[in-house]
């Protein structure tokens, strides 16, 4: 486990993720809850700083996608201090690579216990390994949003997600990305998600049990125990090639994504959609690869891409250069950590002069929405009143590469999408009883 950032100290093991870890989480957040001390001073709290911690996948599987993650949160956090903190307060960090491994519950267990944290930033496909922990421990987590649907369930609104409220169950999806599979003239959808990843799984499962039937396309073939980062998919790609599907959905990191993408190039499979939810960024730019990607290869995100060259693209830009050193298309990593460092940021300011753990988190669900420091698409809930709920619709942007360059699809504008699924989710989202639900996940071929 590698560490870095101010006022950090290196420590820490690096480990595979297993089942021992898992069983052991529960025992371990009971044990933790006992050891922090109440005082009038929050943890991490002086008259003159507050303290951050900051997990993220800088190497390992995940690496791909999150090597510049800790950079991004960095660089928010820089800007906020020179513009004097926050209620008087410098904000200083404590910075931990958790390796895309169970490293992640070490982590957070050294930033509460050892760092003495004011709360955690777990910017991780891993932070489902550490949620329990920092509940128990009564810490804040503000997560990607990325690693499963914990964040909605009853009991964890101290838990945040960058993406906003969402549900504690599977079987719901928006059809936008569907729609554009369509528009490029695909009938034949297949998805591909990762064992090791519940989210990832549940995304391709309700995609092809729902969002790709209410667009008219026919899903054809899921996998949904892909190996967590792997770029040896010769056995994908011919499983794709015989089921016939012309369009792919790929909610995986970047290196797996584009590896499939080139296989089926290889072999001469003519797809009409390749939709990535990574790989936007400049190092697909400098890579080999983007001169061989076609215009059926079209990369999707809810933030806006850069290419939009508005005033919160050109502060975020501006930012991840004076701060961070870091220059051309940011990735999803740089938006996620930087979009996490707006989010902890706006929770300090919520949390008033005298902060309190409680009092962050108190103070978010207040807030309401928020813009994803002006780069998203239309303003994330994050209120009380809509906690453990789908949005009824979502939007997105969708860029190929041309030239060179990133184009944004649609002239620019975002495309919107309708939350689908299953009657039972459906219910249950609308009335904010998970209960309703009786199916895990749309059942697909």
């Amino acid at each position: 486990m590698f560490s870095q950032g101010r006022n950090s100290r290196g420590r820490g093991v690096r480990r595979g993720l297993c089942s021992v870890v898992l069983a052991g989480m529960a025992a371990v957040g009971l044990a933790a809850t006992g050891a922090v001390a109440q005082s009038d001073t929050a943890p991490g709290v002086t008259a003159k700083t507050v303290k951050l911690g900051y997990i993220y996948s800088g190497t390992g599987v995940a690496g791909s996608t999150g090597k510049n993650a800790g950079k991004a949160f960095q660089a928010r956090i820089d800007r906020q201090n020179a513009q004097g903190g926050v209620n008087g307060r410098k904000i200083t960090t404590e910075i931990i690579d958790d390796a895309s491994s169970a490293a992640n519950l070490t982590a957070a267990q050294d930033l509460v216990q050892n760092r003495n944290v004011f709360m955690v930033v777990d910017n991780s496909a891993f932070a489902f390994l550490a949620y329990r922990y920092l509940l128990g421990a009564g810490v804040p987590m503000i997560g990607c949003g990325c690693d499963g649907n914990y964040y909605g369930a009853k009991g964890n609104e101290n838990i945040f997600s960058i993406t906003g409220n969402f549900g504690p169950f599977t079987g719901l999806a928006y059809d936008n990305v569907a729609k554009v599979m369509k528009q490029l003239g695909a009938t034949k959808s297949g998805g591909l998600g990762y064992g090791a990843s519940a989210s990832s799984s549940a995304s391709v499962k309700t995609f092809q049990g729902y969002a790709a039937p209410a667009q008219g396309l026919n899903p054809v073939y899921t996998n949904t125990s892909v190996d967590f980062g792997t770029s040896d998919v010769g056995p994908l790609v011919l499983g794709i090639k015989n089921a016939g599907a012309d369009a792919l959905y790929l909610p995986m990191v970047a290196s797996t994504d584009l590896a499939i993408v080139q296989g089926l190039e290889q072999i001469g499979v003519a797809m009409k959609a390749n939709m990535l939810a990574t790989g936007y960024g400049q190092d697909l730019l400098d890579s080999p690869a983007a001169s061989t990607l076609k215009a059926n290869t079209v990369f999707f995100q809810t933030f806006k891409p850069v290419e939009l060259k508005d005033k919160a693209t050109k502060q975020f830009q501006a930012d991840l250069k004076k701060y961070a050193g870091l220059t051309g298309v940011p990735d999803y990593g740089q938006y996620t950590g930087y979009i996490a460092g707006e989010l902890a940021i706006l929770g300090l300011q919520s949390a008033g002069k005298t902060p309190t753990r409680q009092g962050f988190a108190d103070g978010l669900r207040k807030v309401g929405s928020y813009d994803q420091a002006g780069l998203s698409c239309k303003p994330i809930d994050l209120s009380s009143s809509t906690f453990g709920k789908y949005p009824e619709t979502s939007c997105g942007y969708f860029m190929q590469v041309k030239n060179g360059r990133f184009v944004v699809m649609n002239k620019g504008k975002p495309i919107s999408g309708k939350l689908v699924g299953s009657p039972e989710a459906l219910r249950a989202n609308a009335t904010g009883n998970p209960d309703l639900v009786t199916t895990t996940a749309a059942a697909t071929p």
